[in-house]
């Protein structure tokens, strides 16, 4: 991943993400796989194991767990508010029926995410956040990766937010829409941008696309990835994050590949784990 820096009068938030990249997010440079590299754990929709996804909640945790990032996903409401949430409707977290870019505000607010089977007690009641309420959270020496769910229409409405509400720390962006994550690098060329995929095809399809839209890398689904991948990847010179991994052996088949962040629903699990393996 390339420098991330938002650009802002604020010198001392300026230097802050810069310092907080030089910690926290890895660099793409050619890889030796004999040679130790930077290994980063992103708490999938937060640390969702232990609390509702895509709650303030479960965000905080993943942090205060360990994580050095935390991923969420957001979409647009009827009246122009971004929020957390991953599916379209809200009938599988909720029990309500209701389209999400069809209601307001008003009416998801007034939603309770459904308690996990493996969610702490205490996390009975959460709720679904602005993005915004994320954003003003994020610690100094970590990492919020949104990840878009819509098209680029959202895009406008994402940079008033994000001009209005990051305080600290790092952002990225993720996105399934290859249109979309390749507008919000020209929004936002200095923040890491990955475009997503799940298929070995569609990572084909696009890898050409992804290098000239000046993309910082690829963030795959594990199964995918081999070191045939990892290597047009090094010579592309496209950093490769993975999801969803939440088993020891294969996040250190994917470190040892050259996989620099690995997406998991435990990252302070995964993480004890993998020192124990390592």
């Amino acid at each position: 991943m390339r420098p991330c820096q938002y650009k802002s009068t604020n010198d001392m938030k300026i230097l802050s993400i810069v310092v907080g990249v030089f910690l926290f997010v890895p660099v793409s440079l050619p890889q030796d796989l004999g040679t130790a590299l930077p290994f980063y754990y992103v708490g999938h929709r937060g640390a969702s194991y232990l609390a509702p996804e895509n709650t303030m909640a479960s965000i905080q945790l993943a942090w205060k767990l360990g994580a050095e990032a935390a991923e969420c996903d957001i979409m647009l409401t009827a009246d122009q508010q971004i929020v957390l949430f991953h599916d379209a409707n809200t009938k599988r977290l909720t029990g309500k029926n209701l389209t999400v870019k069809e209601s307001t505000w008003d009416q998801l607010k007034a939603l309770t995410i459904r308690h996990g089977e493996n969610n702490l007690p205490e996390y009975t009641h959460e709720t679904i956040p602005l993005l915004e309420e994320v954003l003003g959270a994020i610690p100094e020496d970590r990492m919020l990766v949104i990840e878009i769910k819509t098209g680029p229409e959202i895009l406008p409405l994402l940079e008033k937010v994000i001009a209005s509400h990051w305080k600290s720390g790092l952002i990225s962006f993720i996105a399934f829409d290859f249109e979309t994550i390749k507008q919000v690098k020209i929004r936002y060329p200095d923040i890491p941008c990955y475009y997503l995929s799940m298929f070995r095809a569609d990572f084909n399809k696009h890898l050409v696309a992804v290098v000239e839209s000046g993309l910082d890398g690829v963030d795959l689904r594990y199964n995918i990835i081999n070191e045939k991948l990892m290597e047009r990847c090094r010579t592309s010179g496209l950093d490769v994050w993975c999801w969803t991994v939440d088993d020891p052996e294969t996040a250190l088949e994917m470190k040892a590949l050259g996989v620099s962040a690995v997406t998991t629903n435990r990252p302070a699990w995964l993480k004890s784990r993998m020192v124990e393996g390592n």
